[in-house]
């Protein structure tokens, strides 16, 4: 992991919040960023194999993509935690994660490699399962060098719970949070924290999303599909959490593990290359289309992070979620249909793929993009073999002339 990960979050921050008796609410600012930025971080690792899958009515696709939509989630909820907490939440600059590495702050002996993987059975269980596995029963919180993120969860929940009073608000800070957020089918409500006990409830509902629980009357079984515990979904007495017996929903871990010991069913996937770096492309297409994804992946970490922020317009429907639902992946899928080099084939390989950098400054405006990609349409026009590529840049561009439309009306 690049040093400049976390170069934002100061030295000995869980030394200080676990040996004062009331820590700092600065501290706690810090502590909620990196929570932010570990789930935000699992989210390209999931598109990138997620976009890999041809066949998106296939379980292996199905599964991811509801996993991806409930890190949003888990994003928003802990964007709601760093404004209650009096501070924005960061999403661009040394916040924005790079690949390949760790989490943040993860112990590396003990925590998986994370990269931008084509998906594979493989990828599901020792990538994927092992950043959602959960911590085994009775493990200690851990704050720097932690073994899971629910460990680091559960350091952040005792630096809270130790200071003195309430330290969230709702008044006199410099943001907004988000609880309007609509993530379809799939679990979860983002909530407004207020208190402690919200606090709880938002933190709860992350983690076992998310790795789930391993209650003390059953261990964790690693290799177990399915089981009679660790189930996350809506109770009957309309609360939602953890449930025994009936499976509403497995967890993150579970769904995947589910998904990599099925291999004889697991989908074909599109022949990109992994962890890629356009710098290596001699395909010019490749190249272009590359600096393409990453501006518009720019441009939405920059409306991502003013949509937070209460004194100015809000680009969080118009601006977040079309270039994250309908701009970004039809990018991605252009790419994958691209040979990363000179006379390549695409249905060969090795295809080019999303390295998901952040550019500081884009250097051209949103309309230029838009411009930039039908120019590349334009060139494709006359050669049928390349109709998924021309499908895929047709939608983005389609995409693009909507959020110009929206980037205008708000004055971004």
């Amino acid at each position: 992991m690049a040093p400049s990960e976390t170069e934002n979050l100061s030295p000995g921050l869980f030394d200080r919040l676990a040996n004062t008796s009331e820590p700092a609410l600065q501290d706690l600012r810090e502590a909620a960023q990196l929570a932010l930025q570990v789930e935000f971080t699992t989210i390209p690792v999931y598109l990138s194999a997620l976009y890999s899958i041809s066949d998106t009515g296939s379980h292996a696709y199905q599964t991811l993509r509801s996993v991806a939509m409930e890190e949003m989630f888990h994003v928003n909820q802990a964007a709601n935690i760093i404004v209650a907490l009096g501070a924005l939440p960061k999403f661009t600059g040394d916040a924005v994660p790079t690949f390949p590495g760790y989490l943040p702050r993860a112990n590396p002996n003990t925590t998986p490699m994370v990269g931008l993987f084509r998906a594979s059975p493989d990828v599901f269980a020792n990538v994927f399962a092992a950043i959602e596995s959960p911590a085994q029963y009775g493990a200690p919180p851990q704050g720097d060098n932690y073994d899971s993120i629910a460990q680091l969860y559960g350091a952040l929940v005792d630096a809270v719970d130790a200071y003195p009073g309430n330290p969230f608000s709702t008044s006199d800070v410099p943001g907004r949070q988000r609880t309007n957020i609509y993530l379809g089918k799939f679990g979860g409500n983002v909530n407004a924290v207020v208190d402690k006990k919200s606090f709880h409830a938002a933190v709860n509902e992350i983690v076992e999303q998310g790795e789930g629980t391993v209650p003390p009357e059953k261990p964790l079984v690693p290799v177990e599909s399915f089981g009679t515990y660790n189930h996350y979904g809506k109770r009957t007495d309309g609360t939602y959490g953890p449930i025994l017996g009936t499976p509403y929903e497995l967890s993150h871990f579970l769904k995947f593990r589910e998904v990599s010991l099925d291999s004889a069913n697991f989908p074909a996937t599109l022949p990109i290359i992994s962890n890629p770096d356009s710098s290596d492309y001699t395909n010019q297409r490749a190249k272009r289309l590359s600096d393409s994804f990453d501006h518009h992946y720019s441009l939405m970490l920059r409306a991502f992070e003013a949509a937070f922020k209460d004194d100015a317009p809000d680009p969080y429907f118009n601006v977040v979620l079309s270039i994250m639902h309908r701009v970004l992946p039809n990018l991605a899928r252009a790419l994958m249909s691209t040979p990363a080099f000179a006379d390549g084939d695409s249905s060969v390989g090795p295809n080019a793929a999303p390295a998901w950098r952040y550019r500081s400054d884009t250097g051209r405006t949103f309309e230029e993009l838009t411009q930039e990609l039908e120019g590349e349409l334009y060139q494709l026009s006359t050669s049928p073999r390349d109709n998924a590529l021309c499908t895929h840049l047709k939608a983005a561009i389609a995409g693009d002339q909507e959020i110009l439309t929206a980037t205008k009306e708000l004055g971004l």
